[in-house]
C-alpha cells in the first residue's frame, strides 16, 4: 500500500503545485482526474498520489503536442 503514502486531496496538491509556479484550481484538477480515471476515491473524498499527478501531466503534455502539430 505504498501508493497511499503520498496521496493528498486536490486542494493540497494545488498548494504544493503553486509553489513550483503551476497554477491550477482544485476543481480543474478534480475534473481532469475524473476524465482520465486518475484518482482514489474513499466515499466522497478524492485523493491523488504523485503517480496520478505525473500521469495527468503526461496526458496534458501529449495533448498539447498533438494540438501543436495540427
Amino acid at each position: 500500500m505504498n501508493d497511499f503514502e503520498d496521496a493528498l486531496t486536490p486542494e493540497e496538491w494545488c498548494k504544493k503545485l503553486s509553489k513550483t509556479g503551476a497554477t491550477i484550481s482544485a476543481r480543474a484538477l478534480r475534473t481532469k482526474a475524473r476524465e482520465h480515471g486518475q484518482f482514489y476515491s474513499l466515499g466522497r473524498a478524492m485523493l491523488l498520489s504523485a503517480a496520478h499527478i505525473d500521469a495527468l501531466l503526461r496526458i496534458d503534455a501529449a495533448s498539447m503536442q498533438q494540438t501543436a502539430q495540427r
